[in-house]
């Protein structure tokens, strides 16, 4: 059973600052890591395009077969995901935007009936297809960092094929991180309505956190951390909600943590009263030792602990900080915006 409690005894308190700060660092990048959800193919995803592009020949490849053939939509999108995968994302979009402009316009779901679950029908071989033109142009439009043109495309492609759960849940996630929260709770209700899902869960519970909505996303990182005990995480915003909403924690809800695991330390440092300038010194100072580039993650736990344990005093600068060494469009970039707003409303 895990003990929620802070370390007793100064002197010892003092001895373990250091080495407690740099756990807590190295731990909460590992969770703000672990939040980063994927969401269509790209260069932050373990999914694999569908064309396989990098065994096909090459954009030089690519760049001859649209020349011969330049009404061709899939030989710019096939290009694309090349010039996507070496980063050279203007050109990406290029080709992307000409794969969208020559795509035919396919037969809704609806429409084919059915034949719609029938891949070798050449109807719904091309809606397949157009959706993903569509998705891989709005993951493209989001490296970018333009993600309303990138909801417009995730909108077509739910509107002409609503049963790609990926899409729906890609969609959920850029709704959450535009802080379109009830729009997001929408599609996660949507996939949740056909079966449990951990992630699912877990990106409900966020974008409740996130309307300050604590009951409700009590109850889905609770589903996560029962689903999925090994995933630190949940238990991390588990905590956390129950410590917003100011309800205590059932000590049996924490009982598969080891005791020694990285989450622990996290939940008993936002249940620690330290003095502040000391802690966060220390913070900074362990996540300097140790390397990492952790800027953004240290700087936003520095934040919402300070929120949590000192009533958010001194924890706005933390947040612009956090922001501003954030990348956009992720998890961490849009809690601490949505740290400040609650903070400016108070």
């Amino acid at each position: 059973m895990m003990a929620l409690q802070p370390p007793t005894g100064s002197t010892m308190r003092k001895l373990r600052y250091g080495a407690m700060a740099l756990t807590i660092v190295v731990a909460v990048g590992a969770f703000l890591g672990a939040q980063r959800l994927d969401l269509i193919p790209g260069p932050w995803s373990k999914k694999k395009s569908l064309f396989g592009a990098e065994s096909m020949g090459g954009i030089d490849a690519f760049s001859v077969e649209i020349a011969a053939n330049p009404e061709n939509y899939m030989h710019y999108y096939r290009r694309g995901t090349l010039f996507q995968k070496q980063r050279q994302y203007e050109k990406a979009l290029a080709d992307l935007d000409a794969a969208v402009r020559l795509s035919p316009t396919p037969l809704t779901v609806a429409a084919l009936g059915s034949r719609a679950g029938d891949t070798t029908h050449s109807p719904t071989h091309t809606l397949g297809l157009v959706v993903l033109v569509r998705t891989t142009r709005a993951e493209i439009l989001q490296q970018l960092n333009r993600p309303d043109e990138a909801l417009a495309d995730l909108d077509q492609a739910l509107a002409l094929d609503a049963r790609k759960d990926d899409v729906q849940f890609a969609r959920g996630h850029l709704r959450m991180v535009l802080g379109r929260y009830d729009d997001a709770i929408s599609d996660f209700d949507k996939l949740l309505d056909k079966r449990h899902d951990v992630d699912w869960h877990f990106s409900r519970g966020v974008s409740k956190y996130l309307k300050s909505d604590w009951i409700g996303a009590i109850a889905d990182f609770r589903e996560a951390a029962h689903r999925a005990p090994r995933q630190d995480s949940y238990f991390i915003w588990l905590a956390k909600a129950h410590l917003r909403a100011g309800i205590i924690m059932d000590p049996q809800q924490f009982s598969a943590l080891g005791s020694n695991g990285n989450a622990r330390y996290v939940i008993e440092a936002f249940m620690s009263d330290h003095d502040s300038a000391q802690f966060i010194a220390g913070a900074r100072a362990a996540s300097a030792y140790a390397g990492r580039n952790g800027r953004c993650e240290t700087t936003l736990f520095l934040g919402e602990w300070l929120v949590v344990r000192k009533k958010g005093k001194g924890a706005r600068d933390l947040f612009h900080e956090a922001l501003s060494a954030c990348r956009p469009l992720s998890v961490e970039h849009t809690v601490a915006a949505f740290e400040l707003r609650r903070l400016a409303a108070q």
